[in-house]
């Protein structure tokens, strides 16, 4: 099988000289090394043992400590004196825990009290804040403690112990731990050294078997006859080179598989290289599609280089400027810009070049056409950025809004046109205000003359007077109703928002329809069922909603009774409620209710008179004072009205806030 080599002493020839004083190295070397692990296993007890000895002697300390700490957390008012009146429990402390000194400080450093205080002035027992521990002399145990009655610092003590008697016996155990540390070595050394001369002569063996076989020489066998551990390791060794022969032997087998996984790979490289050929005839297709949309895009689109120049145009953007295509390649985009539209920036790329970049753009600019007219454009453009986050080049779309904003333009022109009509139907309305009510006045105020004159007896010519003062009084309230709603529609209302209680303006409402409730044979009443009633509105529309409301619930209720209830609300409002058993509307016209010159019933042949006005008011004085309406109804059953108001409104939120009233009354 193969060459054997002879473990005795005249069993090295000249070949194995060096091997032997590699493994004299390899000896010493080993020495060496266990040498240093008992120098460390030495040093892990020396350190471990003393330092758990100290940790106790400290723990021990400051145990003691922290009696004193305790005590003095639980009586934090000696922190507040300027002296200890009864100490004789600290003095007992100090006794029992051995303590030689102790001193008390409040939290500004002023000294309170103290037990031997020149002793802890000779151990310095300021600095136990810095070095605490053990003194020089090793006769006392400095510490120091601030005290936290609460989450602030009431102060802090100084305490030293006697310590000489543990301190000594603290020595002795680190002088027995080093001895023992350092017998623990010097016997590690010396069996270290006696069983490398043992063990290292069949080592010296199996290196120089392995040295040959790192050669290439696997036919070496390591003979050796013992039967301990190292004769194990000798068999493996020569198993191991049997082994390393029969993987020669195969070598052969396994380079032919070998190929064979490699023509499988090239088979596997092939068909990705086909798959990256379809994903390249995806992305052909994909550039087609895009250069389709690109040139049939119903806007202006253009493609700009990195340098700021016109790479390739669509239609849309050639009509737009009235340009050809060769006309617009190769040109700056900013020279079709006005001055100062697009804002181009130099840069670095990533292979540290100076480039122009344009800003990603999103807004309106002015184009300059081929005539130099200049048009209105919305522009959008993005960069397109290569592997090297580089930009590659720019996509940028024109929108023509010329005719937008010439449109704009006319509306602008439009609306002007309509705010001074506004102003001629108010000035139109206030004349003839004017015109309508002075004569209306001179009738009414002379209504009464006319009575006193009639005779005793003429119902019939006291029948006409009534019939003209109602006439009147209708045609007032209509010019009022009018007037009002022109000035609401128009902002020239000016609300004057002020506090005041709703309950007590409602109540004075009620007693003013008193005499028409009971010529009517109705009952009103008023109920108050809310706390607080102070709001923050408009009083004169808040008085006008009701006034509305509650007149609309007396005309139309034959019978019955009209309820006025006010309710408290969450979220700090107040609702109000007028509920009536009059005649009730219907579900369709009540999507209309809030409609100006709406009516259920019209014509010549309507039961109750009105001009359609007075809801259409209410539902604009509810807005100027933020408050929500609702209302409820059945034909023939009745209906209730909902006013909600918030107590506590922001002002600033509202608009047309002014300190007066402009509405004519």
């Amino acid at each position: 099988m193969g060459k054997l080599i002879n473990l005795n002493k005249k069993g090295f020839d000249s070949s194995g000289t060096f091997m032997k004083n590699y493994s004299q190295k390899l000896q010493l070397k080993l020495t060496i090394e266990f040498a240093i692990f008992f120098i460390i296993v030495a040093a892990v007890v020396y350190v471990f043992t003393t330092d758990k000895f100290e940790t106790d002697l400290k723990e021990k300390f400051e145990y003691k400590a922290s009696i004193f700490e305790n005590y003095l957390e639980q009586n934090p008012q000696f922190f507040w004196t300027d002296s200890i009146d009864n100490k004789d429990l600290l003095l007992k402390l100090a006794q029992l825990n051995d303590a030689e000194y102790l001193v008390i400080e409040n939290s500004r450093g002023k000294l309170i009290d103290a037990i031997n205080l020149g002793v802890a002035e000779k151990y310095l027992y300021i600095r136990s804040d810095i070095d605490g521990g053990i003194s020089q002399d090793n006769q006392i145990y400095r510490t120091a403690k601030p005290i936290y009655p609460t989450k602030i610092l009431a102060g802090k003590f100084y305490a030293g112990f006697i310590a000489a008697d543990q301190i000594s016996k603290l020595q002795r155990i680190k002088l027995l731990t080093a001895l023992f540390s350092l017998t623990i070595l010097l016997t590690g050394i010396i069996i270290t050294y006696i069983l490398s001369l043992l063990s290292f002569r069949p080592i010296i063996a199996i290196i120089n078997a392995l040295d040959r076989t790192i050669k290439g020489n696997y036919t070496v066998k390591i003979k050796y006859e013992g039967k301990n551990e190292l004769g194990l390791l000798v068999e493996k060794i020569n198993d191991v080179l049997d082994e390393l022969q029969q993987k020669i032997e195969n070598n052969e087998k396994l380079d032919q598989k070998i190929a064979d996984a490699l023509r499988d790979k090239l088979s596997e490289v092939g068909a990705e290289i086909s798959e990256q050929e379809a994903a390249k005839r995806i992305l052909r297709k994909s550039e087609e599609q895009f250069k389709l949309l690109f040139e049939n895009a119903p806007i202006g689109m253009v493609i700009i280089s990195s340098e700021g120049r016109i790479m390739s145009v669509n239609k849309s953007f050639c009509d737009t400027l009235d340009y050809t295509t060769d006309e617009l390649l190769g040109v700056p985009i900013k020279y079709l810009f006005e001055k100062d539209e697009i804002p181009f920036f130099i840069t670095k790329n990533s292979k540290n070049e100076s480039v122009i970049r344009i800003s990603d753009i999103n807004a309106e600019k002015k184009l300059i056409k081929k005539d130099g007219k200049e048009i209105n454009v919305i522009v959008k453009s993005v960069g397109v950025e290569d592997d090297n986050v580089d930009i590659e080049h720019y996509i940028m779309q024109l929108l023509d809004i010329t005719a937008i904003k010439r449109a704009q333009q006319e509306l602008m022109k439009a609306l002007e046109r309509a705010e001074q009509s506004d102003k001629l139907k108010t000035a139109f309305l206030a004349q003839m205000s004017h015109e309508i009510r002075t004569p209306l006045n001179v009738i009414l105020t002379s209504i009464p003359l006319f009575e006193d004159l009639i005779p005793q007896g003429d119902d019939e010519m006291k029948v006409i007077l009534d019939s003209v003062k109602s006439a009147g009084k209708r045609l007032h309230r209509t010019i009022d109703m009018i007037l009002n709603m022109s000035s609401v529609q128009s902002g020239n209302y000016k609300p004057h928002y002020e506090s005041f209680s709703l309950s007590n303006d409602l109540k004075k409402l009620t007693e003013e329809f008193r005499s028409l409730i009971e010529d009517k044979g109705l009952t009103l009443n008023f109920t108050n069922l809310a706390g607080s009633t102070f709001i923050t509105a408009d009083r004169y529309t808040v008085n006008q909603i009701f006034q509305n409301l509650i007149g609309n619930a007396i005309k139309y209720t034959q019978k019955g009774f009209i309820d006025v209830i006010l309710r408290e609300q969450p979220n700090k409002k107040l609702k109000v409620e007028v509920r009536d058993t009059g005649i009730g509307m219907s579900k369709e016209y009540l999507q209309n209710i809030f409609t100006p010159f709406s009516q259920e019933h019209s014509g010549h042949k309507r039961e109750y008179e009105g001009n359609g006005l007075g809801l259409a008011l209410v539902k604009k004085y509810a807005e100027i004072n933020h408050a929500e309406i609702h209302v409820e109804s059945e034909k023939g059953k009745g209906s209730v009205f909902s006013v909600v108001f918030e107590k506590e409104i922001d002002i600033s939120l509202l608009k047309n806030l002014d300190t007066t009233k402009s509405i004519e009354k």
